[in-house]
């Protein structure tokens, strides 16, 4: 591609096809005078289109009166394999006889074409022509030779999808040039199968809190004693606490914290002597319980305080108003009334007896069940390291608790471990929206798009308007090449609390990409690559500037090319031939990109740029 961007009309007119003509020749003669040109220059694309906007303008007594000339702006690749003739366009002098705009010989005046084309890869070095023919009334057209007017398109936008690849993390395998020579536009960039899509949002979860959990079973005594019955050691309640016990003894992965034993007397004998009897219960309930628990080998038994009693009151009237309260003893509310207008126990038992008529009812169906020992059993499960939460989630997922199962997969980074845990999760809580969410996340990022919008789909059903499902979503919606769809998703997902600010980059990348580039910046957020290249594209280069910096550096070539780029629009020389050395060492392709980039179109002759691409 040559720069010189206007050639001499006296150059480039065949001088001897208009011999006849004096208008027309004076015209050829005082070329250098007539100023034409594209806006911008060079061309640039943006949103896929290329607009074209051309401007001709002739001085005073220049255009004769009795000409015509037929202009077809053209685009042209250099390599010849593309071209686009846009319609012609005519303008004649005031003499002409034709009804085309007039361009006034005295004054002079311009002529304006302006029209937009689909981009195509060919035309990233291309030249934008006019073909020019020219008459007069009485001859026919004379050919002109094409004059050019303007050097190759920009196509910066079209990073917008590698610029997702890096802002989402992935690891970009191989160049990002094909074997065309153009930029790739999404296929074959990612880690593996990998998939270049949208920001979406994984429920996290913190490593679970390990907090005490127990279980407890009943003794029961007779009225005024304290010896434990044997039958009572041999309830199921007491047979399965023992067990449990056992089990928890020989399983490592659960620590003893012991077994205390709270005592209870009715309140239906003297005070004094029934805090004797709490006393004895708790002493004689503390001493069966360990030698039943010694005889299944559970060795803690022998630790000081294993067993140990806890205090409390002599007469169990909280009990008491508990089980009156749940029976269907038919003056219960009554009774419940003498116990809020007495606060001596003596006197309440006293009026309760007095209560002839249901004190029978309370002796057979209340009083016996205040006579108790309630041993209670706490222990706690081990905490797991992450190592053991990784083997496990993935070995015998069933052993884990939720959160611990949830958490095992948000600590690997291997996308295929994190969606065989988080099936298991779905399996075994298959009513958790965050477990589809998940899962449906670590399968968009392996490309299995198709599976992760139905388990998205799930996450909506368990749990509907929520806003990270929404967003991702808008995530599948815009993989699938629906950007309307995927823009209405990241809008709801705002409206209804989405914070992390993935939506609102997700619809920044939509507006990049429809060419709308101050409008996806009210949307982005932090610093990101798509960020910085938003602000280059709407005009605020020294923004992109900044944000690049704050960005600090990384392993992607296109990153330190995209930099290289930012610096050429600033005229910063140096940045730009050292940025650009980084990318091209880092992908030995871009060199053969950055020859056709415009952007870089006046230092195409510079040594130090000729020999960083060579």
């Amino acid at each position: 591609m040559k720069k010189t961007i206007i050639y001499s009309l006296s150059v480039i007119l065949i001088a001897g096809m208009i011999t006849g003509c004096g208008g027309l020749q004076k015209m050829v003669d005082n070329a250098k005078d007539v100023k034409y040109g594209t806006t911008p220059s060079p061309l640039e694309m943006h949103a896929g289109k290329v607009p074209v906007s051309v401007t001709v303008t002739f001085p005073p007594k220049y255009f004769a009166k009795n000409v015509k000339l037929v202009i077809t702006p053209t685009l042209k690749s250099d390599d010849g394999s593309e071209e686009h003739s846009f319609p012609p366009q005519t303008i004649i002098g005031e003499k002409f006889k034709d009804n085309y705009p007039r361009i006034s010989y005295k004054n002079g005046g311009s002529f304006s074409f302006k029209d937009t084309i689909d981009y195509k890869d060919a035309f990233r070095m291309s030249d934008m022509e006019l073909k020019l023919m020219a008459s007069t009334n009485k001859d026919q057209g004379v050919p002109v030779i094409a004059l050019k007017i303007a050097d190759g398109v920009k196509t910066t936008p079209e990073l917008v999808m590698q610029g997702m690849a890096i802002d989402g993390g992935l690891k970009i395998v191989g160049s990002v040039i094909d074997d065309k020579g153009n930029l790739k536009k999404g296929d074959g960039v990612g880690q593996g199968s990998s998939a270049i899509v949208g920001k979406t949002v994984r429920v996290t979860t913190t490593k679970p809190t390990i907090t005490y959990d127990s279980k407890e079973a009943k003794l029961f005594f007779d009225l005024q004693k304290s010896n434990v019955k044997n039958a009572e050691l041999k309830s199921e309640d007491i047979k399965e606490l023992v067990t449990f016990i056992k089990d928890a003894a020989g399983n490592a992965e659960k620590e003893l914290k012991g077994v205390k034993i709270a005592s209870y007397a009715s309140p239906d004998g003297p005070e004094e002597l029934n805090q004797g009897l709490v006393e004895k219960r708790g002493q004689s309930s503390g001493s069966a319980f360990k030698k039943a628990l010694k005889k299944e080998g559970v060795s803690q038994v022998e630790e000081a305080e294993f067993i140990s009693t806890e205090t409390t009151q002599s007469e169990d009237w909280e009990g008491f108003k508990k089980e009156v309260a749940a029976s269907d003893i038919e003056d219960k509310d009554l009774i419940i009334k003498v116990l809020s207008m007495y606060s001596d126990g003596d006197t309440r038992e006293k009026e309760i007896k007095n209560l002839s008529a249901v004190y029978n009812s309370l002796r057979n169906k209340v009083l016996p069940k205040l006579r108790r020992s309630v041993i209670k059993f706490s222990y706690q499960s081990k905490a797991k390291t992450d190592e053991e939460l990784s083997k496990i989630a993935v070995s015998n997922p069933e052993k884990l608790q939720q959160e611990e199962l949830l958490y095992s997969a948000n600590i690997t980074d291997d996308l295929a471990s994190k969606e065989k845990i988080y099936l298991s999760y779905t399996k075994s809580y298959p009513d958790d929206w965050r477990g589809w969410n998940n899962l449906a996340v670590a399968q968009t990022k392996q490309n299995k798009l198709s599976e992760a919008k139905v388990n998205f789909q799930k996450a909506e059903e368990a749990k509907s308007g929520n806003p990270q499902v929404l967003n991702n979503l808008g995530v599948i919606a815009m993989a699938e090449g629906d950007d309307d769809a995927a823009f209405d998703y990241f809008q709801k997902a705002i409206d209804a609390g989405e914070s992390s600010g993935a939506p609102g980059y997700n619809m920044g990348v939509i507006l990049i990409k429809r060419g709308q580039y101050a409008e996806a910046l009210t949307n982005m957020g932090d610093a990101t690559f798509n960020k910085a290249l938003a602000q280059t594209l709407s005009g605020d280069n020294a923004s992109a500037e900044a944000t690049m910096v704050n960005l600090g550096s990384n392993d992607y070539a296109i990153f330190y090319y995209f930099k290289a780029v930012v610096a050429a629009k600033a005229g910063n020389e140096g940045d730009l031939m050292e940025n650009l050395k980084i990318a091209v060492a880092k992908d030995d392709k871009l060199k053969g990109y950055a020859k056709k980039d415009v952007e870089f179109l006046k230092y195409f002759d510079n040594s130090d740029f000729k020999s960083i691409v060579q």
